[in-house]
């Protein structure tokens, strides 16, 4: 499923400055929004799953759910919020 996404949306690394866009947290099922460039927070690996910065989670569980054959709903997600910043970045699933 990591690879499926990651070849849809691209892969962004936390930390890495990315574009304009709601970005998926595998590992955590966090979703981080900016409106602007910026950089990813220290979660490990991202994906773009929409070019909006204020995209509805219902929107987003849709997008999925269509590329991965998944069946997320709006409360699978949550924001990307500090507990979900990894101590030790560069060990996240799938580093290389």
């Amino acid at each position: 499923m990591l690879d499926l996404a990651e070849l849809t949306w691209g892969r962004y690394n936390g930390g890495q400055t990315a574009p304009v866009g709601s970005y998926w947290n595998l590992r955590t099922n966090a979703i981080f929004q900016q409106t602007s460039d910026g950089a990813l927070p220290q979660d490990g690996t991202f994906v773009r799953v929409d070019a909006s910065g204020s995209q509805t989670f219902a929107n987003i569980a849709t997008t999925i759910n269509g590329v991965l054959n998944t069946s997320y709903t709006s409360g699978s997600f949550h924001a990307q919020g500090s507990p979900d910043v990894i101590a030790t970045p560069g060990s996240a699933s799938n580093d290389a």
